[in-house]
């Protein structure tokens, strides 16, 4: 059973996929996110040598344009600098880079995406029966003009011409009246699609059992709009996600290390260019041979594996360290599992199998920004790196900086530092400190921080007393 649990109540939108009783897809509606929107963009340099552009469109971050991304008409043209264009986001922005745009629009509905300027009529890979693709191929023939063309969705499937052109000739007229805006640039013409009705249309209502919301308008929009779906509101005090047990699998998802069921688990690191996964056996010992466990811990690893790429939405170069396997038939195991967890997804994956290093190898298309991009943020004392200092090496840190002051004229130091740090800075019984003020020649007043950090201060150089009244005023506030 599948359905959509959708959580409209405060001031960010989220959106679940069950399978079962099982956390498929986590999708949550970042407020800055741009994909799919039209802007009336403003070139603002063209790149000759790398066949780009950079266009300005009114956002923090200017957008990055190959000419591969645009229509014939344009790309025979050129593109000059202060020249005004229409551009549509197709890929947020990172931290370090702006959003990636192209100017052959595309305009999506229900059945299927008008493009204007594609010039190609195209069936989704999920209708698989001939006659059908055929048949919508005809039809796409007689609705498109020159340098007109659309994509089918599959849930075109079996809808009727006059249904099918009905929404052909609605997202004509948006292009339209795009076209005839006549807005200055930089600016924003129309916003993606709404963030619910995104979801909904991408995973194919066709495909729901259900629908359950915990905002009452949304839930009768829903109910109109979907009157073969069953859509349920989410009327009790219990937070909707709560009662599906949804926060917790949310939780899991952000965590370095995944359990498996029978013991095993896989550890996830995220870098800029790849996401690695690391397979262990940890509690499992398997009944029988050691190449038998090898190869169930490895075959619920993959299936995990790939549930957790779903989830956390993660995406460019994928790599999996299995345990290692020398025959060729379990690796080929491994690979058709991977294969048959990849219809399940989707967004496009590309399974490249295991290389001579026995590494599975995997690339998952970047459609948006990753589950922990959008509800965490970099460390400020790790600055990402999931590591911070240890306490003996702060310690280490000010006792260099200390050596340095040697026989100053000043009777004493005032230093700020995390309490634990400050217990490896003084010694057992005192004993580093004393030793230290006895070399040095001045005294050492330590003050711990009330919040944790990795970050110690030299507050304060100067004599014994004003020192003292520093610390007293201190524990007075």
């Amino acid at each position: 059973m599948r359905t959509l649990v959708l959580n409209a109540k405060g001031s960010q939108n989220r959106c679940v996929l069950l399978e079962g009783n099982l956390v498929q897809e986590i999708h949550i509606h970042h407020i800055n996110e741009t994909a799919g929107s039209i802007y009336a963009g403003r070139v603002l340099n063209v790149l000759q040598g790398m066949q780009a552009a950079f266009i300005d469109i009114g956002e923090e971050k200017n957008g990055y344009l190959s000419v591969n991304d645009l229509p014939p008409e344009l790309k025979s043209a050129k593109l000059r600098e202060g020249q005004q264009i229409l551009v549509q986001v197709a890929k947020e922005p990172t931290e370090h880079k702006g959003p990636k745009l192209t100017a052959n629009l595309e305009f999506g509905g229900q059945y299927l995406v008008y493009m204007p300027t594609s010039g190609y009529t195209a069936v989704s890979k999920k209708i698989e029966d001939p006659s059908e693709r055929e048949r919508l191929q005809f039809i796409g023939s007689h609705f498109c003009e020159e340098n007109e063309g659309l994509v089918f969705r599959t849930a075109a499937s079996g809808q009727t011409e006059e249904t099918l052109h009905k929404e052909f000739c609605y997202l004509k007229k948006k292009y339209a009246a795009l076209l005839h805006a006549n807005t200055k640039a930089p600016a924003l013409l129309t916003e993606g699609t709404p963030f619910f009705d995104r979801i909904i249309r991408e995973i194919n209502p066709d495909t729901l059992h259900q629908i359950v919301c915990d905002d009452s308008d949304l839930a009768r929009d829903l109910k109109s709009r979907y009157e073969t779906l069953e859509v349920l509101f989410h009327q009790s005090k219990q937070p909707v996600f709560d009662a599906y047990k949804i926060e917790q699998e949310i939780e899991k998802a952000l965590k370095r290390i995944v359990w498996l069921k029978n013991g095993a688990y896989l550890v996830i690191d995220q870098t800029e260019a790849l996401t690695a996964i690391d397979v262990n056996t940890g509690k499992f010992s398997g009944k029988s041979s050691l190449q038998d466990t090898v190869i169930k811990t490895n075959l619920e690893a993959a299936r995990e594996a790939a549930r957790q790429i779903r989830l956390r939405n993660l995406s460019g170069m994928i790599i999996i360290d299995f345990i290692d396997m020398p025959r060729q038939e379990d690796r080929q195991a491994i690979l058709h599992e991977m294969l048959r967890e990849s219809k399940s997804d989707r967004v496009q994956t590309r399974m490249l199998g295991f290389s001579q290093m026995n590494i599975f190898q995997m690339t998952r298309k970047r459609v948006r920004p990753d589950l922990a991009s959008l509800i965490t943020c970099h460390c400020p004392f790790c600055s990402g790196t999931g590591h911070v200092l240890s306490p003996e090496t702060i310690a280490f840190k000010i006792e260099r900086e200390l050596w340095e002051l040697q026989y100053m004229e000043q009777e004493a130091a005032l230093i700020e530092l995390p309490s634990d740090a400050a217990v490896a800075f003084r010694g057992k019984n005192d004993e580093h400190l004393k030793r230290l003020e006895k070399a040095l020649h001045f005294e050492i007043f330590l003050t711990e921080k009330t919040e944790w950090s990795d970050q110690y201060q030299i507050v304060q150089l100067g004599d014994r007393e004003m020192i003292q009244r520093l610390i007293k005023n201190k524990d007075k506030i």
